[in-house]
């Protein structure tokens, strides 16, 4: 079942901006330690943190929470997959707040055009955990 979708616009010229004026500051104000092992590798650097900003503006919106409600940009996170897929990922903090919310699986799309930057989140709602009673109990029937 879902949580929440979320989506975020952006121009990928005011993150281009940014970058040129601030760079490794602003670097690391905004991508967790994973996503900066992956930007370091990346070729278009550029491109690559107006994606994830986008990304984690999608997200929060998501969750309901934006950048506020125990919630910081670099809570949220983008990794790619060996297959270039979007996974999204939590710093400790932005797991509490996931479980707390009861939020499990996240899904993203990404894509730029034309100077924009689209993103796209769609958050799972968690799967119920059985109490330790119930999930006894079933145990002890099906002996």
């Amino acid at each position: 079942m879902i949580f929440g979708i979320g989506i975020d616009v952006l121009e990928a010229q005011r993150v281009h901006a940014t970058y040129r004026r601030f760079g490794a500051h602003f670097v690391e104000r905004l991508l967790l330690p994973q996503e900066r092992a992956q930007f370091e590798r990346t070729s278009r650097p550029e491109r690559f943190l107006a994606m994830r900003f986008a990304a984690k503006e999608a997200v929060v919106k998501a969750m309901g929470t934006g950048f506020a409600h125990g919630m910081w940009i670099r809570d949220v996170g983008v990794l790619q997959d060996a297959w270039g897929k979007p996974e999204v990922i939590y710093s400790a903090r932005g797991r509490r707040v996931q479980r707390r919310l009861g939020i499990g699986d996240g899904h993203l799309s990404l894509t730029d055009e034309a100077g924009l930057i689209v993103a796209v989140a769609v958050l799972l709602k968690a799967p119920r955990r059985r109490s330790r009673r119930v999930a006894t109990a079933r145990r002890q029937r099906s002996r």
